[in-house]
């Protein structure tokens, strides 16, 4: 049984969502770190911008999920989205490397709660309990093929 066109389009809309959202973090966070270690020439503060961006974003994911869980996953997901991207605008006007980070570590905190809530949003747009594995798999394409390729030898692991 196919899941009917309006479920199809709602995991579009998402994977699209998805894709735009980790497409322009991954870009802003990573001009973030070549412009710090551009202004310091530092490993260390290299090394501190890693930390305070991708590093926090697995520490802020659960407080991420409540939110997704507690208030409606579609504004939650705009909400972090927005706020993440005015954070990122108001990198472009700061210039000393602590408040680069201090920036970028907000970004990361606001930004966490988007991903939470778009992988709990999967099952709503997709109800048929056949659809929900072809939802999943199309937003899983965001990781590239190499965890595609990992996930079947980790399954038969088990």
């Amino acid at each position: 049984m196919r899941p009917n066109t309006q479920a199809r389009s709602a995991v579009r809309r998402l994977a699209l969502a998805r894709l735009i959202s980790i497409t322009g973090g991954a870009a802003a966070f990573a001009a973030l770190n070549f412009t710090v270690y551009e202004r310091t020439g530092s490993a260390t503060w290299l090394s501190a911008s890693l930390l305070l961006t991708f590093g926090v974003s697995g520490v802020f994911a659960p407080l991420g999920g409540m939110l997704g869980d507690r208030f409606d996953r579609k504004r939650v997901m705009i909400a972090s989205d927005l706020a993440g991207a005015a954070c990122f605008l108001a990198l472009a006007f700061v210039h000393e490397p602590a408040l680069l980070l201090a920036l970028g570590f907000v970004a990361a905190v606001v930004e966490a709660p988007f991903w939470s809530a778009s992988a709990a949003a999967v099952p709503k747009p997709a109800s048929p309990t056949e659809a929900i594995a072809a939802a999943n798999s199309a937003l899983d394409l965001r990781c590239g093929p190499s965890p595609a390729m990992f996930k079947p030898s980790v399954r038969t692991m088990r």
